[in-house]
């Protein structure tokens, strides 16, 4: 959190505004934010209402074009944000801008950008893989990791529902994926800039999965609180976003990594697939939302972005 902090203040980019969310955490690290960093802004929540309730309440503090959700996991490179805000000048639709995600240490990829893949798996690309000259080409992605995510503004207010940017069903997990569907629905564009570096450790369940078979269906490593927000939040995109025509092609896709994925919850996390049933009220409010994006579309224009890997990498 202070090396998160740190770097942040030792931006390049002129006139930044720094607004720090502290989220109900009970390791001390507000007391040390309050002791290091008393003089920045903070909304302090006083409980976790997790990363889209929290980062939806500090929106309507941010005065700037550009808005940066940083998780305090994240450092960057001095000239991250200068070199970041620069891809938005290319074209007044591109909403979003990914940069170079590294673990720590540098040797290996985090993130490159997402991809929604035909079985509507997220992709983070290059994710584990080692650093090398395929990772330097700039280019269009499908959305951004939320762990470093760079929004114009102006987009941000324009997919709003109601007063909720990131939707507060999710929770915490893959609401990056879900805003940058709906980014896509709307016309807005994404793009990777590979000149702005910044490093990230992510969660320790997803660190153990790394090796072997393992990190193809990491899952598996993550609790039964974590593993119901991932597998809730994949049904709440797809009924949010997704199209007849485009699921009904892609069925035997998704069909296949659903069958995987509730055999093994079946067998091993019985627990989380009642939870599912007992908040379904969360699937029927995502079709209500949808109706709401369709309506302030106009049906005629509900058509989401290019689904499927781009082969740029």
């Amino acid at each position: 959190m202070v090396q998160c902090l740190e770097s942040l203040l030792e931006q390049t980019y002129p006139d930044l505004e720094v607004l720090v969310i502290d989220n109900g955490s009970h390791d001390g690290s507000l007391e040390v934010i309050r002791e290091r960093f008393r003089d920045l802004p903070r909304l302090e929540m006083g409980e976790n209402l997790g990363y889209c309730r929290a980062n939806n309440r500090a929106i309507p503090y941010a005065d700037g074009e550009f808005l940066l959700f940083l998780n305090t996991d994240v450092v960057l490179e001095p000239d991250y944000l200068q070199r970041a805000v620069s891809s938005f000048a290319a074209d007044r639709r591109i909403g979003m801008v990914a940069g170079k995600l590294l673990r720590f240490g540098g040797e290996r990829v985090d993130s490159t950008g997402q991809f929604l893949a035909r079985s509507r798996k997220t992709i983070e690309r290059g994710f584990n893989r080692p650093v090398d000259k395929k990772f330097e080409k700039p280019g269009p992605v499908f959305s951004v990791c939320g762990a470093a995510a760079l929004y114009r503004k102006q987009m941000v207010a324009e997919l709003e529902i109601g007063t909720e940017f990131f939707d507060e069903d999710f929770f915490a997990f893959h609401e990056d994926l879900d805003v940058g569907w709906r980014a896509q629905t709307f016309g807005w564009k994404g793009v990777y800039n590979p000149a702005a570096v910044a490093y990230h450790f992510r969660g320790g369940w997803l660190q153990s999965s790394r090796k072997g078979r393992s990190r193809a269906f990491p899952l598996r490593f993550a609790s039964p609180e974590i593993q119901f927000h991932i597998v809730k939040n994949r049904y709440l995109a797809i009924l949010k976003n997704d199209t007849l025509a485009a699921y009904l092609r892609d069925l035997p896709f998704i069909l296949t990594r659903d069958l995987f994925l509730m055999g093994y919850l079946l067998i091993r996390r019985p627990s989380v697939i009642y939870r599912l049933f007992r908040e379904r009220r969360l699937f029927r409010r995502a079709l209500e939302k949808r109706e709401f994006i369709r309506r302030m579309l106009g049906r005629e224009n509900f058509r989401p972005g290019r689904i499927g890997r781009r082969k740029a990498i």
